[in-house]
């Protein structure tokens, strides 16, 4: 028999009962556009500048680790701070905030694998279910696109991540 530490029984714990665990509040600031962070804004997934406390609360998410879907090692989903369940996923070549609603979809389309940024420095986020596929900044709204190759692209797709914008 197998005996597991308190902190590995509380981990299968919440794996079984489908609560997830949050090991970081951050915020990402887009490697291009100095002073512009992803963030939500009416249920779309954007950047901007933060000038006010509701922007630094929509700039500011939980990073769930290894991802709704369970990925584990680099995969993540992003939470929103002052929307608990609710996380930013692909839907339709954009990136949206929805509520998290436990299904496999749903799972799959909001967790990313997190890498080495495309243009060479920073993070960047693949979709797991669509390879080849990265959130990126396009005229100042996140869209989930294939990487083309092109240098705007992979200066497009990458950010740094920062101590979260707002308070905790």
């Amino acid at each position: 028999m197998r005996i597991m530490s308190l902190s590995a029984f509380t981990l299968a714990i919440i794996g079984f009962s489908g609560m997830t665990c949050h090991a970081q509040t951050v915020s990402f600031e887009a490697r291009n556009e100095s002073g512009f962070f992803i963030r939500h804004q009416n249920a779309v997934g954007r950047i901007s500048q933060i000038n006010s406390p509701l922007d630094a609360k929509d700039a500011t998410f939980r990073i769930v680790q290894g991802g709704l879907a369970n990925r584990g090692g680099d995969s993540v989903s992003f939470e929103s701070v002052n929307f608990p369940g609710f996380f930013l996923r692909h839907k339709n070549s954009k990136i949206v905030l929805e509520r998290g609603d436990n299904t496999a979809q749903f799972a799959q389309d909001a967790t990313f694998v997190k890498s080495l940024g495309l243009d060479g420095a920073g993070v960047s986020f693949e979709a797991v279910n669509f390879p080849g596929f990265f959130i990126r900044h396009k005229n100042f709204v996140l869209e989930l696109n294939e990487n083309d190759g092109s240098a705007l692209f992979r200066r497009d797709a990458s950010y740094v991540q920062e101590a979260p914008r707002a308070p905790q």
